[in-house]
């Protein structure tokens, strides 16, 4: 297929050593139904009304930035650009101008999650399980996975705590019907039948996160006699679970008690140690 020199289109691709590497390359134009989706996209849900105004945009003016793919068989795999892909598709257009890269599975999986977390264009669970791909799949902590991204280690572990609420809340907060902040304080509640009839009461009666909290803390003024907390604990606690990044309980007696700090993998123990120590 016929190449050309490359110019100054990828300027807004991305940014670092992966734009350097992109730029010494040339373009080539490959048939849209050549190209395949990319296999680890965490991005589940495209706005149909975005990709019609892109497409709208490229059969006016073309296609600006080359999308960026690997060879797959007899096909490509997409590593970035696939709004652009999706909208070239809807244009009806029969080639697309590509750069085609050699990477390996490992720079496949990097390149696409992180390319995808720097630019926020995921959902808040779509975030959640990238960083939970990456860290499983790249076997890096989620400190390493905070200097790559620019996102605190704090930001990670809390966001990636959302995927322990129950399906059906997940999926109201992919959505947006249930906000991050409501999803971070129903997490709070232990009692799953309490925390779903409260997702609802979220849905139908619009509770705020404060109003959240306020019911929270109405329910723990009505515990039986003898299971209160103390204010001063309670905040303790607070700043431990913002440190750590995970549910932590404190059990204070009389000057004695115990610290129990709570883990779901052995990368988060792992974590939770290196910031101890």
């Amino acid at each position: 297929m016929a190449k050309k020199a490359l110019g100054k289109g990828l300027d807004a691709l991305i940014s670092g050593d992966f734009e350097a590497e992109v730029l010494q390359e040339s373009i080539r134009f490959l048939r849209p139904d050549d190209i395949i989706p990319n296999r680890y996209q965490p991005r589940k849900q495209f706005d149909r009304d975005k990709i019609e105004e892109l497409a709208q945009s490229i059969r006016e003016n073309g296609i600006i930035q080359p999308i960026v793919v690997r060879s797959e068989g007899d096909k490509y795999e997409i590593i970035v650009g696939e709004r652009r892909l999706l909208a070239a598709k809807r244009a009806k257009l029969d080639e697309i101008p590509a750069i085609v890269k050699d990477y390996s599975e490992q720079k496949l999986l990097e390149l696409t999650l992180i390319e995808n977390l720097q630019r926020e264009d995921l959902n808040p669970i779509e975030e959640a399980l990238a960083f939970q791909t990456i860290l499983e799949k790249e076997k890096i902590t989620q400190e390493e996975l905070s200097k790559r991204i620019g996102k605190s280690r704090s930001y990670i572990a809390n966001m990636m705590r959302i995927l322990d609420l129950p399906e059906e809340i997940r999926e109201n907060v992919s959505r947006g019907t249930i906000s991050v902040g409501q999803a971070k304080a129903l997490l709070s509640v232990s009692d799953r039948d309490e925390m779903e009839a409260l997702a609802k009461r979220i849905l139908s009666e619009k509770l705020t996160v404060r109003q959240l909290e306020r019911i929270g803390k109405s329910k723990k003024r009505n515990v039986p006699r003898g299971t209160w907390k103390n204010p001063y604990i309670e905040e303790i606690e607070g700043k431990l679970r913002n440190k750590y990044g995970t549910k932590v309980s404190v059990d204070y007696r009389n000057g004695k008690g115990n610290i129990r700090i709570e883990f779901y993998s052995d990368e988060e123990l792992e974590r939770i140690i290196e910031e101890m120590v």
